[in-house]
């Protein structure tokens, strides 16, 4: 899997700079721009959950995750150029109805997202001696989608709170002490 992430990431390398060659609108830069950009912010966290993933936990699921987290990273670009187009990312937060009525990105991130941390906490179980993959006995479900949804629910309903709470500190000429 790291091969064809790898290879993903030099295909999604030229979309930006190409855009400018042909005389692309800035939307279409932006976009190129993103789905390389948004690709190699998450590489860190991917390949290495993934990594030790498959050495603590099971090559075979990680095969089956890493598989499911490169379609749809390949399904990020897609995504915004078909429904966000010169709008940008289309991106329609709701706590409600799953992702919200509209397609947006968070179809493929939160998924994405869903995978790394369940690779990550199956690691982390490993050490009390607990399997997660036995615990949950479909992993290549539970992780985009219940994890990916645990999430986005938790992201969109739980840290706009902190932002509220933390707003003060960030007041024009106010510090806390």
């Amino acid at each position: 899997m790291t091969g064809v992430y790898v290879l993903m990431c030099m295909n999604f390398m030229p979309l930006g700079p190409t855009a400018g060659m042909v005389g692309a609108s800035d939307p279409q830069k932006k976009w190129g721009d993103r789905a390389f950009t948004n690709t190699m912010e998450h590489a860190p966290l991917f390949l290495s959950s993934l990594w030790i993933f498959a050495a603590f936990c099971s090559a075979s699921v990680a095969t089956t995750l890493g598989s499911t987290y490169v379609v749809l990273r390949l399904l990020y670009p897609v995504i915004w150029a078909l429904w966000g187009g010169a709008n940008g990312a289309p991106m329609q937060p709701r706590t409600w109805m799953l992702f919200g009525k509209k397609m947006n990105l968070f179809y493929v991130t939160f998924p994405q997202y869903g995978i790394v941390f369940y690779m990550g906490l199956a690691v982390v179980l490993k050490a009390f001696d607990l399997d997660l993959n036995a615990i949950v006995v479909m992993p290549s479900v539970v992780a985009p989608l219940g994890f990916g949804l645990f999430l986005y629910h938790f992201a969109l309903g739980f840290f706009p709170c902190i932002q509220k709470a933390v707003m003060p500190c960030f007041s024009p000429g106010k510090t806390m002490f």
